[in-house]
């Protein structure tokens, strides 16, 4: 019985360490969303950290509603994007285990 115990709390610590390695490398992968034709682009690393947001020129004289839908539409794209990233990762060491849990 105990050495089940062991041999489970030893495949935690290996699960805890790999989600730190991976938690690692997500701050290092970048992902970018972009809107109205390119216009609009958003950039972020997997672990949902804004790094860039840059507008076009041609973006600003229109009006703000269309600035601030591109804004949107782009870091939407940008999010979606880095949580695809996230999840495969993690999925690699949980084996899909953590799938339902928010924000994983």
């Amino acid at each position: 019985m105990f050495g089940n115990m062991k041999e489970m709390l030893k495949q935690a610590q290996n699960m805890k360490s790999q989600m730190n390695e991976i938690k690692k490398e997500l701050e290092q992968i970048e992902v970018e969303g972009s809107a109205a034709n390119g216009s609009c682009v958003v950039r972020m690393t997997a672990d949902m950290k804004t790094t860039q947001v840059s507008i076009d020129e041609t973006l600003l004289s229109g009006n703000k509603d269309m600035i601030e839908n591109a804004i949107k539409v782009a870091t939407n794209g940008a999010l979606d994007k880095a949580k695809d990233t996230a999840s495969k990762r993690l999925k690699s060491v949980t084996g899909g285990l953590m799938d339902n849990l928010p924000g994983m």
